[in-house]
């Protein structure tokens, strides 16, 4: 029989990853591209007080990613980058009382990092594979890079500060009285 505690950390992650898959997937207009705003990244603050967010995280971004105009590269790189975010999320939690420090992980490695591959993939038609690795190197140029970075920094600062810290802080009270 497995016990409560363990069916309740699958559970959660496993409820986290499918609510990333299903906000992603339902606001595709507004999660892929140069300029996005991902909402279901308000949930990348979760590993501040639930280590199992991770793994939903993860899965989560993975699934939804492969419906990503941009292809493997996302699926790869985008969910490395967000299991990478959730991992230092998670440490944020362990050391620091400060729940306001619990987006910064996800906005500066979905800032650099997505910006990295999307802005050079960004004029590109429909998927190209694998290839897409090469071409963001040899089409790479600076001004593009850092608007990018500004766009989506600015997206997803909207979506775990404006939106995720409200939901830490709700899923934190509750927490603290034992009711999840």
């Amino acid at each position: 029989m497995v016990k409560k505690s363990k069916l309740r950390y699958f559970v959660r992650a496993a409820t986290i990853a499918s609510l990333y898959f299903v906000i992603t997937f339902f606001t595709k207009p507004l999660s892929f591209g140069a300029i996005q705003v991902r909402i279901a990244e308000s949930l990348t603050v979760l590993p501040y007080i639930f280590p199992e967010a991770i793994w939903g995280l993860t899965i989560g971004c993975f699934l939804a990613n492969i419906f990503s105009p941009f292809g493997p590269i996302d699926m790869i790189l985008g969910t490395f980058l967000t299991f990478i975010a959730a991992l230092l999320t998670m440490e944020i939690g362990k050391h620091s009382k400060s729940k306001y420090l619990a987006p910064i992980p996800p906005i500066i490695f979905n800032a650099f990092g997505v910006a990295f591959y999307i802005i050079a993939l960004s004029g590109l038609s429909g998927k190209i594979g694998f290839e897409a690795f090469k071409y963001v190197f040899v089409n790479f140029k600076l001004v593009p890079y850092f608007l990018g970075v500004l766009t989506i920094g600015l997206g997803e600062a909207f979506s775990t500060y404006g939106l995720g810290l409200p939901i830490l802080s709700a899923l934190q009270r509750r927490v603290k009285t034992n009711e999840i």
